[in-house]
Formats: structure tokens, C-alpha cells, sequence
């Protein structure tokens, strides 16, 4: 139990990690910059919506680290498009004032844009931490070996395939609490931002 709660942190961890990453200055150029083929690539992203991490699960068969990479690659349009969205909505005066003062796009990006945008930026880690932590068909798919298995997949093979011993009953319960407490806590965290920032979005002027 142990490890598959190690292995749902790394895998975690990482994939939010590797989503923000790219996601954050991909939503930025997407939604405040002009440039030959935005429009394109704002298609592609959008079509992504559309393809789930299940229907690429069987062809994919790599280590836990790359597990990560498939979660943010996979949560990668949801991502964009919802960044993209409320970025379009912050007034550019910001953005021309440090231009003035001398600051260039990736520090106007990361100082004005980005604490702008907090409640969004809460809003997809909550949403895509829920998907990656509570994720169980790629994790069974692409790690067959049990020294990998996240929680998720941990406990239902414990619940499938093992005893019904009061003693094993007993872990699997406290494995379940397990796998509910850090969406709880990190909900009850971040609320007061979610809400803002699912809500900020369609507001005008």
C-alpha cells in the first residue's frame, strides 16, 4: 500500500508538473499574442478535446515516469483551452505598462499575467489532480507490474483478487480513506479560488 501511494504522488506530482509547464505559456501565446498559424493551432488543441487517454491506453505500454507524461499530454487541450479562455478576458493595460517599463514577454507572462490568473491556474490543478490521482484504466494498462500499481489500481486489485479477511477488509478500507483524503484536503484549501475561478470567466467589463 505503501508504494502505490508513493507511485500516485510521483505520477501525480509529475504529470501536474509537466502540464503546467507547457500549458501555461502555450495558453499565453494562444490568447494575448498574434501570430502566422494561431489560429491552426487553436484548432488542434481544440480537437484534442476529443481524444481520452482510454482510447490510447492499449497501444502505449511505458514505465511510470512516462505515465506522467501521458496524464499531461492527454490533459493538455482541456488545459489550454480553459487557460486560454480566461486569459482572454484580462485587460491588456497590464501587459502595455510593462512593456513600457522595459519587462519582456516571459517576465510580463510570469509577474502580471500569471497572479492575474491564479483562480484559474487553482481550477485545472484541482480538476486535473482529481483526473491524474483518481486515474485507473492507463495506470492498469501501462504498469502491470505491481511494484508500479498507483493506489487506484492497488486497492481494486486487492478488492478483486484478494481475501476476505476481516484483517485485509480492514487495510483496504483505510487505503480508500487514503485515496480520498488528499482531494478533500486540497479542495477544502482551494475552494474559495475554484469557485472564483470557474465563475470570473463570464463576467463582463
Amino acid at each position: 500500500m505503501g508504494s502505490a501511494i508513493l507511485n500516485s504522488v510521483i505520477v501525480t506530482a509529475l504529470g501536474l508538473l509537466l502540464l503546467l509547464v507547457v500549458a501555461l505559456p502555450a495558453a499565453y501565446a494562444l490568447s494575448r499574442m498574434e501570430f502566422h498559424g494561431r489560429k491552426i493551432l487553436n484548432v488542434c488543441f481544440t480537437a484534442g478535446l476529443f481524444i481520452n487517454m482510454s482510447y490510447i491506453a492499449i497501444p502505449i505500454f511505458l514505465e511510470l515516469v512516462m505515465t506522467a507524461v501521458i496524464y499531461a499530454s492527454t490533459a493538455l487541450p482541456f488545459t489550454i483551452y480553459l487557460l486560454s479562455g480566461y486569459f482572454a478576458t484580462l485587460p491588456h493595460d497590464f501587459e502595455e505598462a510593462a512593456y513600457i517599463d522595459g519587462a519582456g514577454y516571459v517576465k510580463t507572462m510570469v509577474k502580471i499575467i500569471f497572479p492575474m490568473a491564479k483562480p484559474s491556474i487553482i481550477t485545472v490543478i484541482l480538476f486535473n489532480f482529481l483526473s491524474f490521482w483518481n486515474e485507473f484504466i492507463v495506470a492498469m494498462t501501462i504498469m502491470p507490474d505491481e511494484k508500479k500499481y498507483t493506489l487506484p489500481v492497488n486497492l481494486v486489485i486487492n478488492l478483486t483478487t484478494g481475501s476476505h479477511e476481516a484483517a485485509n477488509l480492514g487495510r483496504l478500507y483505510a487505503g480508500l480513506v487514503l485515496a480520498m483524503l488528499p482531494v478533500l484536503i486540497l479542495y477544502v484549501c482551494v475552494q474559495k479560488q475554484l469557485t472564483k475561478g470557474m465563475t470570473v470567466g463570464g463576467l463582463k467589463g
